[in-house]
C-alpha cells in the first residue's frame, strides 16, 4: 500500500501518429475558395503561430549544429586564404566581389552579399587596430597576387562601402525597402583615412605593371579593376565636397573602365569556395539564415554604370537658378527608370539642404521667399521688409519682417521636406505625400490668419473681381493652397504609376484628376489677376530706372511661371477628360476588363471611400460626395455621341497643350543668368513630354476605333487591353491608355 494514501496513476499512452502527404487534398480544397474568401481558424492564435517556428531547424536557427558535425566544422571553412592564386582566379574573385557590392547597393544585406566572402571576413575580424593588421588571416601570404593585389582591392572595396554607408545612414531611407545598413557587429574600416587605401592601390598597380610573367590580357584586366576601384573610391570620397569641386572626373573615369571589365570578364575563373554561408553564424544577426544573393556580372556593371551616370548628371543641378527650376531638376532626375540608386538619392537629399542652406549657397529663407516671389509676391514689401533696415518697432515694415520671420520658421521645413520627398522610392513618395497633404491643409489655415494680419500692415488695396465684393489677394494662403493642390494631383497620378487602380476605377480616377486640375486652374487665374493688379500699381509708383528694371524682371519671371503652370494643368486636364470619356464608353458597353469577380467583396461606394481616404481630412477643396462623383464619373445622361465628341475635342486640346509645354522648355529662362540649361536633365524632361505626346496619339487612335465600332454597331467586337507598367505599349506611367481593336479586323 502506498504511503499517505497516494494513488498510482498509470502512464499516459500516446497513440502513434501516422504522417501522410496532404498536398493534393489541400490544393483541391483551396481551389474551391472564391476570390477574396478568407479561411481562418479562430483557435489558431498568434502565440501558436510563433510557436510553429521550429528551434534547432537548420532553416530557422543559424546556430544549429547538425548531428555528427562539431563546432569547428560548423563555424569555420577549410578554405585557405593564404594559398597562391592564379591571375585568372584573381580576376574572377574581383568580379565576384563587385557583383556582391552592387547587390548590396541594390538593397540586399551584407550578410547575403559581401560578408559571405571568406577573404573579407578574415580582413575584418578580429577588428584590425592598424592597416598592418588588415591582412588575410593576419599572416602575410607568400603570393603577391594575394598579399598585394587582392588585399588592396578588398580593402578599397570595404572603404568604398564605408563611404556609402556613412552617407545613407544619416538621410531618409527605408530599411529593407531601399537599403540595409546593418553591419552585424563588423566595422567597415571607418577609422582609417582614405589615403592609406589609395597608397595600397597605387602599389598594387605598380606591382602588376612590373610583372613580365603574367599574360598581357590578364595584366590589363587586373590593372583596369584596380584603377576602377581607385576612381570609384575617390568619387565616393568627395561626398558633399562636390559643391566646391564640381568635379565629375572620377565618375567619368569609372565609366571608361566598364567596357574593359565587360570584355575581360571571360578571362576570369570563379572561386565559389571563397564564399560561404557559414560566416552568417558568426554575425550578430537576429534573422534566420538566408541564401547568398547572386546577380550576374552584366547586371552589376549596368547598376554601376547607372550610378556613375546619375552622379555625373546630378552635378548639373548644383547651380541654383530659382526654386521652380531647382524642383524641376530634382523631380526629373528622381523620375528616371530605373530610379537612381539609394546612395545617389541620399546624396541629393544632403545637397538639397545641408546646414540650413540649399546647394550650400542659398539659405532656406531665401529659397522659400524666392518661391513666394515666383508665384504670388513679385517685388512685394512682405519679402523685402527686414528688421536690419528698420529698427523702429512701431514701423509697419518692422512688424511685417517679424511676421514673415515667424512664417519662415513654420513653413520652411515642410516646404523643404516636400522637395526632399522626391528622393524617396516611388512608393514612399506617394505614401509620404498622402500624409503631408493633411499637414499642408492646416498650414493653409495658419497662412490665412497671417494674411489677415499683414493686410493692414502692407497697405494692400482690395480688388473687386467679377462684380462681387472687394477681396484681398491672401498671398501666403494662396501659395499654400497651390502646394496642396500640387500634392493632391501627385497622389492621383502616382497611383497610375504604382498600378494601384483596378480597371473599373479608371473612369472615376481620371474624372477626379480633371476635377482637381480645373480647381487648380481657377486658383491660378485668381493669382494671376492679383499679380496683374500689383504690376499696374508698381508701374505708377516706381520712378527709379534701375529699380523699375529689376521689378519688371521679377514680374516677368512670375508671369512666365504662371504661364508654365497653367499650360501644364491645361494639358493634364484635357488628357484626363479624354481618357475619362474613353473609359466611360468602354465600361458602358461592358468591354472594359475587370479585376474583380462577380462576387467581389466591394461596392463602388466602398472603393470610392478607400481611394479618397487621403482627401477625406482636407477642408479645401472639399471631397466630392459619392452620388455626385458617380453621376459625373459615369457621365450619366450623356449619349455615346456626346461622349465621343467630348473625348475627341479633349484629346485634340491635350496634344496642343503638350506641344506648347515642349516649346516652353524644361526651365524658366532668366535673362539675368548666363547659365545654360542642364543638358542631361533637360533631355530627360523632354523625353517625358514626348512620351506623354505618344500616349495622346495612342488615345486618339483608341477613340477613333471606338467611334468606328459604335457607328457600325460592332461595339461587342471591341477588344480592350490595358498595358501594364514597364511594357513597351505603356507609353507613359501616368497615362493608362487602353489599346482598343476590333476582333474582326
Amino acid at each position: 500500500m502506498l504511503p499517505n494514501n497516494e494513488v498510482r496513476v498509470p502512464p499516459r499512452v500516446v497513440p502513434s501518429t501516422l504522417r501522410r502527404d496532404i498536398t493534393a487534398e489541400f490544393t483541391e480544397a483551396a481551389s474551391k475558395l472564391r476570390m477574396g474568401q478568407l479561411v481562418k481558424d479562430e483557435t489558431f492564435t498568434l502565440f501558436e503561430a510563433v510557436g510553429a517556428l521550429e528551434i534547432m531547424d537548420s532553416k530557422m536557427d543559424s546556430g544549429y549544429i547538425a548531428p555528427g558535425e562539431n563546432q569547428a566544422q560548423a563555424l569555420e571553412d577549410d578554405y585557405d586564404v593564404r594559398r597562391a592564386l592564379t591571375p585568372e582566379e584573381v580576376v574572377g574573385l574581383m568580379d565576384q566581389l563587385l557583383c556582391h557590392e552592387m547587390a548590396w547597393h541594390m538593397g540586399h544585406p551584407l550578410s547575403q552579399t559581401l560578408f559571405t566572402s571568406i577573404y573579407l571576413d578574415k580582413l575584418l575580424w578580429p577588428v584590425p587596430k592598424s592597416m598592418q593588421d588588415a591582412r588575410f588571416d593576419r599572416v602575410p601570404s607568400e603570393s603577391p597576387l594575394v598579399s598585394i593585389v587582392l588585399r588592396a582591392y578588398c580593402l578599397a572595396m570595404v572603404k568604398a562601402c564605408d563611404f556609402v554607408h556613412a552617407r545613407v545612414a544619416v538621410e531618409y531611407y527605408y530599411e529593407e525597402e531601399d537599403f540595409v545598413t546593418q553591419l552585424y557587429n563588423r566595422n567597415l574600416l571607418s577609422v582609417f583615412d582614405g589615403s592609406h587605401f589609395y597608397r595600397l592601390l597605387d602599389q598594387a598597380v605598380a606591382w602588376v605593371d612590373a610583372q613580365d610573367d603574367i599574360d598581357k590580357k590578364l595584366k590589363d584586366a587586373i590593372r583596369s579593376r584596380l584603377l576602377l576601384r581607385h576612381e570609384f573610391l575617390s568619387a565616393l570620397d568627395q561626398d558633399l565636397e562636390i559643391l566646391a569641386t564640381r568635379s565629375t572626373d572620377n565618375f567619368m573615369a569609372c565609366l571608361s573602365y566598364l567596357d574593359e571589365l565587360k570584355e575581360s570578364h571571360s578571362l576570369g575563373q570563379a572561386v565559389p569556395e571563397a564564399f560561404s554561408l557559414k560566416i552568417q553564424r558568426k554575425l550578430a544577426s537576429t534573422v534566420p539564415p538566408r541564401p547568398i544573393v547572386h546577380i550576374s556580372h552584366e547586371d552589376a556593371l549596368a547598376h554601376l554604370k547607372r550610378l556613375c551616370q546619375d552622379a555625373i548628371d546630378m552635378q548639373q543641378m548644383l547651380d541654383y537658378r530659382g526654386p521652380t527650376n531647382f524642383k524641376t531638376s530634382i523631380w526629373t532626375l528622381m523620375s528616371r527608370k530605373p530610379q537612381p540608386s539609394v546612395y545617389i538619392r541620399c546624396l541629393i537629399q544632403a545637397l538639397i539642404v545641408s546646414d540650413m542652406t540649399i546647394l550650400g549657397a542659398v539659405s532656406v529663407k531665401t529659397f522659400l521667399f524666392d518661391d513666394l516671389a515666383e508665384l504670388v509676391l513679385p517685388c512685394s514689401i512682405l519679402l523685402e521688409a527686414n528688421t536690419d533696415d528698420v529698427e523702429l518697432p512701431s514701423d509697419p515694415r518692422f512688424q511685417i519682417a517679424r511676421q514673415m520671420d515667424g512664417f519662415v520658421k513654420r513653413f520652411a521645413q515642410p516646404f523643404v521636406d516636400s522637395v526632399r520627398c522626391a528622393c524617396l522610392n516611388r512608393c514612399r513618395v506617394r505614401r509620404t505625400v498622402c500624409h503631408t497633404v493633411v499637414d499642408w491643409d492646416s498650414l493653409q489655415m495658419e497662412a490665412e490668419e497671417l494674411d489677415l494680419q499683414l493686410q493692414g500692415l502692407s497697405g494692400e488695396p482690395p480688388l473687386q473681381m467679377g462684380g462681387g465684393e472687394p477681396t484681398y489677394s491672401y498671398p501666403l494662403s494662396s501659395w499654400a493652397y497651390h502646394q496642396k493642390l500640387n500634392q493632391l494631383q501627385l497622389i492621383l497620378q502616382m497611383g497610375f504609376e504604382l498600378s494601384i487602380y483596378a480597371p473599373e476605377e479608371l473612369p472615376g480616377i481620371y474624372w477626379y484628376l480633371s476635377h482637381i486640375c480645373s480647381t487648380h486652374l481657377g486658383h491660378l487665374d485668381r493669382i494671376r489677376t492679383f499679380t496683374v493688379a500689383a504690376r499696374k500699381r508698381d508701374l505708377t509708383s516706381t520712378t527709379n530706372r534701375a529699380s523699375a528694371t529689376r521689378r519688371a524682371s521679377a514680374f516677368h519671371r512670375s508671369f512666365r511661371c504662371l504661364e508654365r503652370l497653367t499650360t501644364h494643368l491645361i494639358a493634364v486636364d484635357a488628357f484626363a477628360i479624354a481618357l475619362h470619356a474613353l473609359y466611360v464608353l468602354l465600361a458602358r458597353h461592358k468591354v472594359l476588363p475587370s479585376a474583380s469577380g462577380p462576387q467581389a467583396y466591394s461596392t463602388d461606394r466602398l472603393r470610392y471611400e478607400i481611394r479618397m481616404k487621403p482627401f477625406l481630412p482636407i477642408s479645401l477643396p472639399e471631397l466630392v460626395p459619392f452620388d455626385e462623383f458617380r453621376r459625373e464619373a459615369t457621365l450619366e445622361g450623356d449619349t455615346d455621341a456626346t461622349i465621343l465628341d467630348r473625348a475627341s475635342k479633349a484629346i485634340t486640346e491635350a496634344r496642343k497643350a503638350w506641344e506648347a509645354m515642349l516649346t516652353l522648355g524644361a526651365f524658366v529662362e532668366d535673362p539675368s543668368l548666363s547659365i545654360t540649361p542642364t543638358t542631361a536633365i533637360e533631355a530627360d524632361w523632354q523625353r517625358n513630354i514626348k512620351d506623354t505626346m505618344r500616349a495622346c496619339i495612342g488615345a486618339s487612335i483608341a477613340i477613333e476605333t471606338v467611334k468606328k465600332a459604335l457607328s457600325g454597331g460592332k461595339q461587342s467586337e471591341l477588344q480592350v487591353n490595358i498595358p501594364e507598367i514597364g511594357t513597351k505599349s505603356r507609353w507613359h506611367d501616368w497615362w493608362s491608355v487602353p489599346q482598343v481593336v476590333q476582333k474582326s479586323e
